[in-house]
């Protein structure tokens, strides 16, 4: 299951302001969500950037991609095993 999100801000922001503006957006996001957000098995990623008149940043989240073998393969490398 995917989950979308785009954040529209002017052209005029500069960078910074556009990153801290799009972090908080994000977090907003991620807290709202009806299925709260698991670090260990979802993944969000930018999946489109406009510039046009305005900046327009196309976020998608999908769920339980990561899996716990990739987890335990690397800890098994850390340890030597």
């Amino acid at each position: 299951m995917a989950e979308h999100k785009k954040i529209t801000l002017p052209k005029t922001m500069p960078l910074p302001e556009r990153i801290s503006g799009v972090s908080k957006e994000i977090s907003k996001w991620l807290e709202s969500l009806e299925v709260p957000y698991n670090i260990d098995t979802d993944v969000m990623q930018l999946a489109k950037c406009e510039r046009n008149d305005k900046y327009s940043y196309h976020y998608v989240i999908d769920r339980a991609v990561k899996g716990p073998e990739k987890k335990t393969s690397s800890i098994k490398s850390v340890e030597g095993k």
